[in-house]
């Protein structure tokens, strides 16, 4: 194996301790603030993904699994046959015998046992045995897939709950501030019948408030919040601030929707930063922008994709012509080159309503995988100042980056790391490799009923929302409720615009609605459900809410979703087809394209459209496109973006070991 074979060498981390069967809590163990060290593996994918398969927990077998059903029901009776005083004292040895003993079999069966009884109480219905067995897995450090509506939030709760009865401090993740708030709310009866206290964090708490709510035992709060109190955290430990600090350590999360972000979302930049003066950063931006104006694409400068851009031969030499009067950093060709590109993307790679929307005076990233507006979130390297240059706006002040990291960084820190999600198990290798977790399949509680319809591909982006306007239309004068999924905010704009000028009554969901208001989105997603309701939804598989349906709805046969483009990655496209007919209701799905479309270009560039044209049947024309053409394009997209992603966590861990060598403990 080569010399870079591994992350990190044994001297600059600290030594690995054998804490196997033991659970992490803060203490003399693990550590006043419990963080893992990163684990040692290849630079090669595939040998990463041995590496992890060899030390992954097996998953349990069929004899074990029904075991563990078994003890369960047999302890549901002896807690429900308890008195007050008797159940108290059956928790607190409960407690003391997981917290030295950890999870064991029969230790979990009761803790199950009475978590259960508990959720019976106060909900009144029981837990099914897909959703114990699932969160058996989940505590063996296990990432779950478990289908829309097969009752996932309380799975979550009993994983979190009998982690929180051994002592350990868990952080729940989950997609958006409203539901780590909503979820804390309707369990916090649950948890505090076991003993337990639950809180939650938000994007508006302030750091008392966030170090309140991190001493609870359970606490509830979106992956990025948590990612940025730890790198605050990271900054106080290297200034010895120890007030400052609001976390008890990485000891275990949870995390809902998985994939979204543990794939999805893994090379995020987390960059905890701080505002310096503007000084000449507005004139520089200014002169980029102007520079790259006078260049001319395909001639001077090339745009390879993923918003990457590269200046040919041609474009270099006009460049230096263009700056030989300026003087300073202009003079050097490594830094003009940099700040035009940085102009040209602002320019040609982002894209109003796309990758931003233009409110209040200013520049707002709207997220790609989830199509919400990341709050807070900013670009680098003075491209948000360019932008907002190109829209007529203020730029805003210049930020210093103090730390960053990305959440394929962040989250093997965790001494104990599980999730589920409702498509993770196409990630399975991916995820083995970063995050050395297993993927194991739930299996649907009932059997599913949903309908598959063929693909239909028209001839303009115009012709396809007509079509989607017409079926939406009469799925719902049948009664039905129709749930159509866009890739875009212009598109669900130019959607929404097509049912207006039909007179169709429909909902808009998308990033203009104000993310703080997660009440209005949540009644949005109620109204859904109803007898003739139409709602079109930017990525709606990341929004975490199910639609719930009237009687009079599944009479008529459900829910009927539409998809209008091929995503990236399949698991979105599955996700989305997954809010039809959960829990063995009925439901059908169907997926809507055009020549336009981007997933269907290529096939259009290389002479395919005339061909299928010719072949002349509508099933013929959607098969080849819809299934050879645009999968195969998918299939090559999300290689390349798994790639991508791996590259960026061996440069990642590199940096680090460069920093820690020179002794930067910001960076540990």
């Amino acid at each position: 194996m080569d010399t870079d074979a591994h992350w990190l060498p044994p001297n600059i981390w600290s030594e690995q301790v054998s804490h196997r069967g033991l659970v992490p809590r803060p203490g003399p163990v693990f550590g006043n603030y419990p963080l893992r060290d990163l684990p040692l593996r290849s630079t090669s994918p595939m040998v990463a993904w041995a590496q992890s398969m060899l030390a992954a927990p097996a998953k349990p077998s069929p004899k074990q699994d029904k075991t563990l059903l078994n003890q369960i029901q047999r302890a549901e009776k002896t807690w429900g046959g308890l008195n007050s005083r008797e159940f108290e004292e059956r928790l607190a040895t409960l407690r003391v015998r997981l917290s030295v003993s950890g999870f064991l079999p029969e230790l979990v069966a009761e803790a199950f046992a009475v978590i259960s009884l508990q959720v019976k109480r106060h909900l009144g219905f029981s837990l099914h045995d897909v959703q114990k067995q699932a969160a058996w897995w989940m505590l063996g450090n296990r990432l779950v897939e478990m289908a829309t509506g097969e009752g996932k939030t309380l799975t979550v709760l009993l994983t979190a709950a009998t982690a929180a009865l051994a002592g350990v401090p868990v952080h729940v993740m989950t997609a958006n501030d409203y539901l780590a708030r909503r979820d804390a709310t309707q369990l916090k009866p649950i948890y505090e019948s076991l003993g337990l206290s639950v809180a939650w964090v938000m994007a508006a708490s302030t750091p008392p408030e966030r170090q309140k709510a991190y001493q609870q035992n359970v606490v509830h709060v979106t992956a990025r919040e948590v990612a940025f109190d730890h790198l605050r955290d990271r900054a106080a430990r290297a200034a010895l601030d120890t007030p400052s600090i609001v976390l008890r350590g990485l000891c275990m999360a949870i995390v809902d929707e998985a994939d979204s972000i543990l794939i999805d979302e893994a090379c995020t930049p987390l960059i905890l930063s701080k505002q310096v003066s503007q000084r000449e950063a507005d004139q520089r931006y200014r002169l980029a922008l102007f520079l790259a104006r006078q260049l001319v694409q395909t001639r001077d400068f090339v745009l390879p994709g993923q918003g990457a851009v590269r200046l040919t031969e041609e474009g270099s030499t006009l460049l230096a012509s263009l700056t030989k009067s300026l003087e300073g950093p202009w003079k050097l060709k490594r830094y003009r080159e940099e700040q035009v590109c940085l102009g040209l993307s602002a320019l040609h790679c982002f894209q109003r309503d796309v990758d931003y929307l233009v409110r209040e005076e200013g520049i707002h990233i709207v997220d790609g995988n989830t199509g919400r507006l990341a709050v807070g979130r900013v670009w680098s390297r003075g491209l948000h100042q360019m932008i907002a240059i190109k829209e007529g706006l203020a730029p805003q002040a210049e930020n210093e980056t103090l730390t960053e990291t990305t959440y394929q960084s962040f989250f093997p820190r965790y001494h104990a790391l599980t999730g589920l999600s409702g498509t993770v198990f196409e990630g399975r290798t991916e995820l083995m490799s970063v995050y050395g977790l297993p993927v194991v399949r739930a299996p649907l509680r009932l059997p599913s009923r949903r309908q598959v319809r063929a693909t239909h591909v028209l001839g303009t982006a115009d012709e396809k929302w007509q079509e989607v306007v017409r079926r939406a239309h009469a799925e719902a004068q049948a009664g039905r409720a129709v749930l159509i999924g866009t890739d875009k905010v212009a598109d669900s704009d130019a959607l929404s615009r097509a049912f207006a000028a039909a007179d169709v009554a429909h909902q808009l969901l998308n990033a203009r609605q104000d993310e703080a208001s997660g009440e209005a989105e949540h009644a949005v997603i109620a109204a859904a459900g109803l007898p003739g309701a139409i709602t079109v939804a930017t990525h709606m598989a990341g929004r975490g809410t199910d639609i719930h349906l009237s009687p009079e709805v599944l009479q008529r046969g459900g829910l009927h979703v539409i998809n209008t483009n091929l995503n990236p990655s399949r698991r979105i496209d599955r996700q989305l087809y997954g809010r039809a007919a959960r829990q063995g209701m009925p439901g059908s799905c169907e997926c809507v394209l055009s020549w336009e479309d981007e997933a269907v270009r290529p096939a259009m560039a290389s002479g395919w459209q005339a061909l299928v044209w010719r072949l002349g049947t509508q099933i013929l024309r959607s098969r080849m496109l819809a299934v050879w053409l645009c999968r195969g394009a998918q299939q090559r997209k999300e290689g390349v973006s798994r790639h991508q992603r791996w590259s960026l966590l061996v440069n990642e861990r590199l940096m680090a070991r460069q920093l820690a060598l020179a002794g930067r403990q910001d960076w540990d």
